[in-house]
């Protein structure tokens, strides 16, 4: 099974723990060890010593032989576990330990006696633990204070043969301690035991051997609990880790388990908090991102946002009705180069741009502004993409309208003024040539009145302020009248019109008299655009619950640019003849038949005539007004 980092990470702590314990109580025997046995020796040592004084001073007394007391002392160190030496007061050995492991023990070291027997003198038990080398002493005399006459008695128990210092004992760290002798109330000489701290610490060696041996097998029983303790702690950690993941993932459902009375159910109760209001913020934000989403995409304008390298992040689908593209938001930016170089301009200079270009017939004004860092980089553009194509076309044709109306009227007002002047300056004499004068100021005059009552008459229909009431009137006889009046225009003018008319019609619902300023507007410029030799046809037609009345021409024909324009203010199909008329005729009996709620169509072919049309519905479908 793969172990997760973290349950290594706790097996290293758990184990490694128990091993530093095991390496600090190895660290701490060894160096302290040394120093409790060479204590402990020497606790051992001082009643030791005391007993052979004791033997000693009971020897001077006459109570034990002298020559017991080489048995006593004995020929090794291991009757008393130390090496003795028995001195006088002046250091001199006069007895001691025959053996050391089969060699033989030489006379008490100098440096040893020295240093120590000033204090025995003085009555005190004297220790050292250490070398020989950290002994304090004086070359010379030892300073005795009594004489050492009590111990001749002891001279001639053991041989002073001139041996050199055993090595065992002066070799490395050694334990000493010595015992003042007394005869008499005075210190006569010394009980000297020493050992080497080797041969101590080899009698500690089982001891030491078994605590290690100890410390290795608690070491081994000791795995399996790390181990054991380790995956307990890792368990919990790797489940909360996998719901983290899972959180992030996106499934704020997955809860931790928070059942455990320790740190690692409080862990899963903040984990599944955070979880729960995670969960709830983002939620909200959700909620919010939708409706702000669907507020964008309800837009009539397009938004397009960019990030600072210029691509798009963001586009409504506004946006492709105004562009008329079907493109995709990855390749929007190819099917309106223009847009987007807007966008490009903005982002190089960081500053808001504002303009309107044409996009085929459409004009789009474009709004763009830069978002900034808190540090002032530039992290993209928003830019809001709006149809101003109305407004565009509303303001040309205010600017038509005023050149229209100018020109309109400074035709006839020239007219006039080149007549005038004349007659005012004398230079018109005769009768008859003042009369045509008369006739022509006149006509000019008239055809001025009426461009102006046209173009009121307009205005009310545009404002809804003009009188349009509708009742129920048979449209035949009025088709007759109409017949009647143009047949003989027609003859004048050497073209063809064609009655179309079935001799029975219902009855319809609308104005009489407005119908008839339509028919005439429409025959009128029939007439006018069909040259001689052409025909013109005035017909009606029951369709379902509309009478349609149609005006059909052979004349000049209205081309494909201009057919939707034709019922615009001032607009003429036919630029180059500028004297048929104002206008306005078209655009007011479009505006009519708007109010009356009737429908207004144009058909043409440039070149083969043109067909207007208009409905009257029967008097049982009046629509509403």
């Amino acid at each position: 099974m793969k172990h997760s980092a973290f349950f290594r990470r706790a097996l290293i702590l758990v184990y490694g723990t128990v091993a530093l314990f095991a390496v600090l109580i190895l660290l701490i025997y060894t160096i302290v060890s040394p120093q409790l046995f060479a204590r402990n020796k020497i606790d051992d040592l001082i009643p030791k010593g005391q007993i052979i004084a004791g033997y000693i001073e009971s020897t001077l007394t006459g109570e034990i032989s002298s020559s017991y007391l080489v048995t006593f002392i004995g020929r090794s160190t291991s009757q008393w576990e130390a090496t003795v030496w028995v001195v006088d007061a002046q250091g001199d050995t006069l007895i001691r330990t025959q053996q050391i492991d089969g060699r033989r023990v030489g006379r008490l070291p100098a440096k040893l006696s020295k240093s120590m027997m000033p204090q025995v003198l003085a009555g005190n038990i004297a220790t050292h633990v250490g070398s020989m080398e950290d002994l304090n002493y004086t070359s010379g005399s030892s300073g005795a204070i009594v004489s050492s006459d009590s111990l001749e008695p002891l001279a001639d128990v053991q041989a002073s043969e001139n041996d050199t210092a055993t090595e065992e004992v002066m070799n490395g760290n050694l334990v000493a301690v010595s015992v003042p002798i007394t005869f008499m109330g005075e210190v006569v000489g010394a009980v000297f035991m020493a050992q080497s701290m080797t041969e101590i610490m080899s009698g500690m060696q089982a001891l030491s051997n078994t605590i290690m041996l100890s410390l290795f097998v608690t070491a081994l029983v000791l795995l399996p609990v790390a181990l054991f303790f380790a995956s307990r702690m890792s368990r919990p950690l790797a489940s909360m880790r996998s719901v983290a993941l899972t959180m992030a993932a996106g499934d704020l459902a997955v809860r931790a388990d928070d059942q455990r009375n320790d740190e690692f159910g409080e862990l899963g109760g903040a984990l599944n908090y955070l979880s729960s209001e995670l969960g709830s913020t983002i939620s909200s934000l959700e909620l919010e991102r939708n409706r702000l989403q669907s507020l964008i995409n309800g837009l009539s304008e397009g938004i397009i946002a960019v990030d600072a390298a210029g691509a798009t992040t963001m586009i409504n689908p506004a946006v492709y009705d105004l562009l008329s593209t079907s493109a995709t938001a990855r390749n929007v930016r190819e099917a309106a180069p223009d847009v987007f170089a807007i966008f490009d301009e903005s982002l190089r200079t960081g500053e808001a741009m504002s303009k309107t270009i044409w996009q085929g017939n459409t004009a789009l004004h474009i709004s763009i502004s830069p978002l900034h860092r808190h540090d002032g980089v530039i992290t993209g553009c928003v830019g809001i993409v709006s149809d101003v194509t109305s407004a565009e076309r509303l303001e040309q044709t205010r600017r038509d309208y005023v050149a229209n109306v100018s020109h309109e009227l400074r035709t006839p007002l020239t007219a006039m003024r080149a007549l005038i002047e004349p007659l005012r300056d004398g230079l018109i004499k005769t009768e008859e040539q003042r009369q045509q004068t008369y006739d022509v100021v006149l006509r000019e005059t008239m055809r001025l009145s009426r461009l102006v009552n046209d173009m009121l008459e307009l205005s009310r229909l545009q404002s809804g302020t003009a009188s349009l009431s509708r009742s129920v009137f048979a449209p035949l006889p009025l088709l007759d009248l109409i017949h009647e009046t143009y047949s003989a225009y027609a003859e004048d003018y050497q073209q063809t019109f064609v009655y179309d008319v079935p001799p029975a019609l219902p009855q319809v619902t609308g104005n009489p008299d407005r119908t008839q300023q339509v028919l005439i507007a429409l025959l009128d410029n029939a007439f006018k655009y069909t040259p001689e030799g052409g025909c013109v046809t005035l017909s009606a037609m029951l369709e379902a619950d509309v009478v349609r009345i149609s005006v059909r021409d052979t004349g000049i024909g209205i081309s494909s640019e201009d057919l939707p324009h034709v019922f615009e203010r001032f607009y003429k199909a036919d630029k180059s003849h500028h004297g048929k008329g104002t206008g306005l005729g078209l655009a007011i009996a479009y505006e009519i038949m708007r109010h009356l709620g009737e429908e207004m169509t144009v058909t043409s072919e440039n070149g083969h005539g043109s067909c207007f049309s208009f409905t009257l519905h029967l008097a049982q479908e009046l629509p509403p007004a």
